[in-house]
């Protein structure tokens, strides 16, 4: 069996935070600027920011994942 070698701690949980929640940094910066604005919304806009912009990261991913299927797929099938 094949085990990676991460490194254990926080580098490894601010690698997989970077990985699975790249929206974060985004929704982030942009309720910051809400909460100035408006200061009792920042938290709402953060947490609906951070889901909308992460599902459409996931949805991308799954998209290309789906296509480069399909074309390996095709492409492996003999005429």
């Amino acid at each position: 069996m094949l085990f990676l070698d991460f490194q254990h701690g926080f580098e490894e949980q601010v690698g997989w935070y970077v990985t699975l929640l790249p929206g974060a940094f985004v929704a982030a910066a942009i309720s910051e600027i809400i909460r100035k604005t408006i200061p009792g919304a920042g938290r709402v806009a953060f947490w609906g920011l951070l889901n909308g912009l992460n599902f459409l990261w996931y949805f991308g991913i799954s998209f290309l994942a789906i296509k480069a299927y399909r074309f390996v797929s095709n492409a492996s099938k003999s005429p």
